[in-house]
C-alpha cells in the first residue's frame, strides 16, 4: 500500500535516498534470480512502486522537508545532467515553497521552473498559480527569468476563449527545452526531475478532475491539455496531461492539515484507479510529505 515513516523536524533526505537505493538494487536482484514465481515478482514489485510517506510533526516541519527533499533532487539533477527541471503546483502548497529560501548551497542558475497547471487569468490575478509562486519563492531566489516558464497571459484578456491558445502556446515553449534539460522518454515524453503536487478535496491533481474526459488522454502530445469546462472557477485552463505527470523521475505529494486527512487517506488507502481519483491515478517513484494531521486518518 504504501511505506510509512514517522519523521521528526530533522528529516534526513540523504538517508532516505541510499535507502531507497538499497532495496532497489536488492529487489531487483532477486526479479532476475531463476525461478522466481509470478506472484513473488509482483509482491516484489508492489514493494519498489509503493508510495513513501513522510509524516512530520507540524506544517513547519512539513516545509522543512519539502525544502530539504527539494534541494537534494537538484543537486542529483545538476550533478547529473548539469540543470534541473521542475514544475510545481498551486493552492496551498505555494505557500510552504518559501522554506527554499533557507536552503544553502543552491545552485539556483541551474533551476528550471514549470507549472503543472495554470488558470488563465493575468499573472497579477490573486488566482494566478505564478503569481503565487513569484511572492512566495521566485522574487527571492536568483533563477535566471528565461529559465522560468509561466504561460503567456499576453494571449487573452479574459478567461473565455484563453485555453486553447494558452495550452498551445505553453506545450511549444516546454518543447522548446532541449533534451539535455528537460529529456524524452522513448514515446517523447517530458521527463521533469520533479513535480510538486497537491490535491483537491476531490482528488483532482493539476486541473484534470475525476471522470473528466482529459483523464483517457494517454497519448504522448500534446503535453498541455486545455480545459475549457473546470468544475472549479475559473473554467478555463491549462494543465499537463497525466502521462506527463507519470512520466516525471519523481512525484511529491505534499498535504498539511486536518482538511487534507480525509482525501488523504482516500488516495492512499482505498481509492480505485478509475478515473474518480485522480490522484490515485499518478504512478512511478511517488513520495508523500504530510504533516500529523493531514495523516490523522491514515490506518495505524
Amino acid at each position: 500500500m504504501y511505506q510509512r515513516t514517522n519523521t521528526n523536524p530533522s528529516y534526513n533526505l540523504s538517508r532516505s535516498v541510499r535507502a531507497f537505493r538499497s532495496s532497489t538494487t536488492k529487489h531487483f536482484s532477486k526479479l532476475i534470480q531463476p525461478g522466481h514465481k509470478l506472484k513473488a515478482l509482483q509482491r516484489e514489485m508492489q514493494t519498489l512502486i509503493s508510495p513513501k510517506l513522510n509524516i512530520l510533526p507540524d506544517s513547519s516541519s512539513a516545509a522543512d522537508a519539502l525544502a530539504s527533499l527539494t534541494a537534494q533532487a537538484a543537486a542529483e539533477a545538476i550533478e547529473s545532467k548539469g540543470s534541473f527541471t521542475v514544475a510545481v503546483a498551486g493552492g496551498s502548497l505555494i505557500n510552504l515553497l518559501g522554506g527554499l529560501k533557507k536552503s544553502e548551497g543552491v545552485q539556483w542558475d541551474k533551476w528550471h521552473v514549470a507549472w503543472v497547471d495554470e488558470r488563465c487569468v493575468p499573472h497579477s490575478d490573486p488566482e494566478s498559480n505564478y503569481g503565487g509562486a513569484l511572492k512566495s519563492l521566485l522574487h527571492d531566489v536568483p533563477i535566471p527569468p528565461s529559465q522560468i516558464y509561466a504561460i503567456d497571459d499576453s494571449l487573452y484578456d479574459k478567461n473565455e476563449g484563453a485555453a486553447d491558445p494558452a495550452a498551445a502556446a505553453y506545450d511549444a515553449t516546454l518543447r522548446g527545452l532541449p533534451a539535455s534539460v528537460l529529456p524524452r522518454t522513448s514515446t517523447g515524453l517530458p521527463v521533469f526531475d520533479l513535480l510538486l503536487l497537491g490535491f483537491g478535496p476531490d482528488g483532482h491533481i493539476c486541473s484534470l478532475f475525476p471522470h473528466h474526459a482529459l483523464l483517457d488522454h494517454q497519448d504522448s502530445t500534446p503535453w498541455v491539455l486545455p480545459i475549457k469546462n473546470s468544475p472549479k472557477s475559473p473554467p478555463e485552463r491549462v494543465t499537463f496531461s497525466l502521462p506527463v505527470v507519470n512520466a516525471a523521475k519523481k512525484c511529491v505529494f505534499v498535504a498539511v492539515g486536518e482538511g487534507k486527512s480525509e482525501m488523504a487517506s482516500v488516495i492512499l488507502e482505498t481509492a480505485a484507479k478509475d478515473g474518480s481519483i485522480p490522484a490515485a491515478m499518478v504512478q512511478g517513484n511517488v513520495e508523500w510529505i504530510m504533516d500529523s494531521a493531514a495523516a490523522s486518518k491514515l490506518a495505524k
